[in-house]
Parts: structure tokens; sequence; C-alpha cells
């Protein structure tokens, strides 16, 4: 990189090593944990939120690109540096700020480790809910840009859930703070999931919960896939609500198998773990139901009560991650989405897709979080097969479009990055990638953050949408938006129990939407009993206060028409998505600024 510009860097960073240019840095930070890019020209590493404002404003003097790095856990090739572009490093930003355990809640710094967190909150008997398999090197900024799950989010939620407020550096240099309960745009679920594109995070207040004080861990194997998830949804159905639901398929447990001794039987389609937790009371009446449930077909049932044996149970899915690195041969791991009840069609399609390639590739492994919907098959290959290249993005191809036919979504957890970039044009529509765009552009009017991630290049067939711009435009500079049509003229409602999520009109008045929900033996959080008269668009456009929180935690997609009067559809029945930006949370108290919300899908529970 061009002297003068690392001159300016090391004028406001006046630090031994706050800039680095040597080659082996350089080489460090070329790639994350997809394993391949571009050496970056030069590595910062700031300590505070002043001096990543300085950074930011030498950047934009220079014209330099910012790739934002963290633990480099990143599964999508998120991290992609260039000889022209600056690798922001912010693990150096570490420092657990406050923990407060009446409030139960945790200020930190970015570059935070998951586990050290984890580790000094266990004193306190509290924990923060996300809990990705990469904790060991994931940071709290990483898990909160790519909105990170884990094994039990299925309970507890996803990053998105356990956020209360970031402060975070924009392109020019201003510093700005959302929070969960600000009036208006839900503004922080933009940022959350964002990828590192739209700002810099310097500071996160999370949410913690108690440790449980019991867990009881079961193993369910099952002769077909079919029964598994035909087991996974009986469960969800009677009202338990596992802390966590895990699957690993015939093709992953004999060739996890071949790299580290998972105990797991080899001979059967699939094995679901599943973690029960809370009060001594709550586990044995919930463990009893779920290996009622589990008996009645699976092949066979352990349980384990004490951590050793739980420990021994879960190892082989755990230390996944482990044996396919160890394994030495080339590897890819995906991830892909879809509603519950689709599991088994999905596990067919991806070994499907495994036999039409087989003269190239050794096997696909699929684990993943049966409860929410997400798996992540994992292919092999051997590194000197020539033809791996071409059949490995073959069958990528296949497991996406796949997905997508079943109402799934391209990434459920790991984010687009530049490796899903050509699936977003199947996932959206040029109207909803215009939209995502326009976010983009006014957050980062230069693309400076993270360029080439996520959005794919300029379309002809995307509209301009000037009364969006508008909005998103009066929101980000936070000034009063101007109310539009509430939501629509839709009645419908659609309750799907095998996938505990509501579809409904925007139109629909709570108190009969409440009744509706009382046949069907469920209820929805985000539904109060104050209000009866008001529509269903009116509570999301205009959540305040204890409802704001409710809806933000249970919506899962909206159907809307935008001010242009262009139809787009952000999020879905999925469990999981982090495909693009999340534009639904435009419409959480956005007063229908953004358009008409004509239909939305909510997450439920069974009544127990």
């Amino acid at each position: 990189m061009d002297s003068t510009v690392v001159s300016a860097f090391t004028d406001v960073l006046d630090r031994r090593q706050a800039v680095a240019a040597d080659a082996t840095t350089l080489a460090a930070n070329t790639f994350d944990y997809w394993g391949f890019g571009q050496r970056p020209g030069l590595v910062l590493h700031p300590r505070s939120r002043d001096e990543v404002i300085e950074i930011v404003k030498v950047a934009a003097e220079h014209n330099v690109s910012l790739v934002i790095r963290g633990g480099a856990s990143n599964c999508s090739a998120g991290v992609m540096a260039g000889p022209d572009r600056a690798v922001l490093d912010l693990t150096g930003m570490n420092q657990i700020l406050n923990i407060d355990p009446a409030a139960r809640t945790a200020r930190v710094q970015p570059g935070v480790i998951n586990s050290d967190l984890q580790e000094q909150l266990a004193p306190h008997g509290l924990v923060f809910s996300p809990d990705p398999v990469s904790a060991h090197l994931a940071t709290i900024g990483g898990n909160i840009i790519e909105n990170a799950g884990g094994p039990h989010a299925l309970k507890y939620g996803v990053t998105y859930n356990h956020v209360l407020s970031v402060e975070a550096v924009l392109a020019d240099g201003s510093v700005v703070r959302f929070s969960a309960d600000d009036d208006g745009p839900d503004l922080l679920g933009i940022l959350i999931g964002s990828e590192g594109t739209l700002a810099i995070l310097t500071e996160a207040t999370v949410a913690l919960r108690p440790i449980p004080p019991v867990t009881h861990s079961l193993m369910g194997s099952f002769a077909t896939a079919q029964d598994g998830a035909e087991t996974i949804a009986a469960i969800i159905q009677t009202g338990t609500v596992p802390a966590a639901v895990e699957w690993l398929d015939r093709a992953g447990i004999n060739g996890l198998q071949q790299y580290t001794d998972t105990g797991y039987p080899t001979d059967v389609d699939a094995i679901v773990l599943i973690d029960v937790d809370g009060t001594a009371d709550e586990v044995d009446r919930d463990t009893r139901v779920v290996e009622g449930v589990l008996r009645q077909r699976a092949v066979e049932v352990r349980r384990a009560d004490d951590d050793d044996a739980r420990a021994k149970l879960w190892y082989g899915r755990l230390h996944a991650p482990d044996a396919v690195v160890s394994s030495g041969k080339g590897f890819f791991i995906g991830d892909v989405t879809v509603p519950r009840q689709h599991i088994p069609e999905m596990q067919q399609a991806i070994q499907d897709a495994a036999a039409r390639h087989s003269d190239a590739l050794l096997f696909i492994a699929v684990t993943g979080h049966a409860g929410d919907g997400d798996l992540h098959p994992t292919t092999f290959y051997d590194k000197d097969n020539p033809a791996a290249a071409v059949a490995l993005q073959a069958a990528n191809n296949e497991i996406i479009d796949a997905a997508l036919q079943l109402g799934g979504t391209i990434t459920g957890e790991h984010g687009v990055g530049t490796e899903k970039i050509q699936f977003m044009t199947k996932r959206f529509t040029p109207v909803e990638i215009a939209a995502q765009r326009i976010l983009k552009q006014h957050f980062d009017p230069a693309h400076r953050f993270n360029p080439g991630i996520m959005l794919p290049d300029v379309s002809p067939q995307e509209p301009a949408l000037p009364a969006f711009e508008a909005a998103v435009r009066a929101a980000l500079e936070r000034t009063p938006l101007s109310a539009g049509q509430s939501d629509g003229n839709d009645t419908s409602v659609e309750v799907n129990t095998g996938n505990l999520n509501l579809v409904v009109g925007g139109a629909v008045t709570l108190g009969d939407l409440v009744k509706q929900l009382d046949q069907y033996g469920v209820t929805c959080p985000a539904i109060p009993a104050a209000g009866a008269e008001r529509t269903v668009g009116e509570l999301i456009a205009n959540a305040g206060g204890a409802e704001r929180l409710a809806v933000r935690h249970a919506l899962l997609g909206v159907d809307v028409v935008l001010p242009d009067g262009a139809a787009a559809s952000f999020g879905g029945q999925n469990m999981k998505d982090v495909a693009g930006y999340d534009t639904k949370r435009l419409f959480i108290g956005g007063r229908n600024a953004f358009g008409t919300i004509t239909r939305a899908v909510f997450k439920i529970a069974v009544v127990r």
C-alpha cells in the first residue's frame, strides 16, 4: 500500500504494531475459516472507539476500503481482503467493560471472544445465549454482525434476541447508538447480521440469562430420516421446547467416524441429540415427555443425566468441525435452512446431490440444528482430484436450489459473504434487492466497509424506490416518519403446528386472531390481549414498549407493498435466516412509512 497512506494511519495509531505491513501479519490476515483470499495491503489494530473513528476518517480521505475482522471463524468468505484494502482487526478491543448480575447484562467491546465472556459469566451463574460451535474463536462483534445461532438457539433464540444496544462508527466517522427499545424502526435489527458492511461495532450491551440448574441429554437413533424428523415435530407439538435438537445423518456419522470415535451407531439413517434444561422438576417432566416420544419411533434411545455422560453423548457432534479439519481432506461447510417439516426432503436432496457427483466427491455429511431446520451439509473431497472443484460447485448449487424449492433460505447462520452472492437473486426479487441496496447506500455511501460482500452486482431489473429511500434517509437522520396506509385487506390466518409458525393477514384484528389461536391450542407471544380492535398491521407498525419487544422476538417475516407501489417479502417461515439485510425490522415501529404490511409470519407455541 502507498507509503503516504501507511504514514497517515501510523499518525493516528501512535502505538507499536498498531499498523502492520510485514509479510507474516499480512499472510495471517489473508483468509478466514473459509481458507482462501488475498493479502491485504495493511493491517490495523485499534484499541478504542476513538482510534476506530480516526481510522475511518483516514480511510475516507485516502479512499481505502476497510475489511472488518474479528476471530476469523467466518464460513462464507466474508473477510475478503486485497492489496488495496486494509484489514481492521478488532481483536485488540477485547475488554469486558461491565457485568451487571442484577440486571443480567454485560457491556463488552467487539473483540471479546464468546467463550472468554462465558468463562467470566459462569461465577455469576449467568450465560450469554448464542453458542456457535466456533465459540472458542468467534468474537461477540462477529456474533452480532453474523447474527450467530448455535445448538441452543431453538429455545433461547439467535444473537438478535440477546443484543440490547450497540455503539457503532459510521462511514463518515460519526458515532451512533441503536437500542432494542428505540422509538421508530428497528435499526438495531438492521445492523445485526449485516456482515460488517454498514458500520463498525465498537461496543455492545448484551442480555444474559441464568445457567439452568439441571440439564439432561437424550439421543434417538432412527432407521429413516423421516422417522427422525417426525419425532422432532412430535416433541415440539407436545409443548415441550428442548434447549437443543441436533441432527447427524448416516453419511455424517460414518464419515466422522473415520477421523474420530463418535460413539454413535453407524447403521442408522439419522441420530437426534436433545438437551432438556431447567429446574429439577421441569427437567424431570420434560425428559419423561421427550423420552416417551423418542421411543415411539427410535430404534435406540440413550439418556445422559450427569455431566460426564452428557459430554460423551455430545462429543461427536461438538467436535465435528475439529474432525473435519483433521481429516486432511478438502471440505466445504454448507448452510441451508428449511421449515422443520421439510427436513427429510432436504436430507434426501443433499444425498441425491452426493450420489450424482460421487465420481469427484467423497461424501456429504449432514449435521445441523434440526429444531430450527438449519442443516450444514459438509462436502469432503480429495484435494488432488482435478474434477472436485466443478463437482463441489454443482452439488452446492443443487442443494441451494432444493432448499429454496422447499420454502427455505440460502443461509441460516453462516451469512452470505462472497460465497453465496450468486444465490441472492434466487432468494430475492429485484425489488427486494433494490430495497436492501438502499440500506447499504445510506449507511455506507462510498461502499468502503467490507466491499463486495452480500449484495450482487446491480441489475437493470432493480427499480428505483424513491419513497422507500426517503423513509430510510429519514430513519437514519432520526427525523419523524410520515405514516402510511396501515394494513391492507388480507384477513387470512394459517396456523402451522408442524413448524410452529403463524401466517396472518395484516388486516386481521387481534381479538379475532386470539380466538383462532385458542381453537388450535397455540399462543403467539407477540399478540397482546389489550387493544383487541387493532389489526396485526397496526400492532407491528406502531409497536412500542413491551409490545415492541414481544414483536421483535416473535416476528419471522412480512409481506409488504412498498410506498412506491412494488410488492416485496422480507423473511419468511424459516426459524433462522441471515440472507441479506434483515429488512423486515424496518417495519417494526415504522408507522408504515416503509410500506403497507399485508401479511406477517410469527413464531407460535403450543399451550401446555
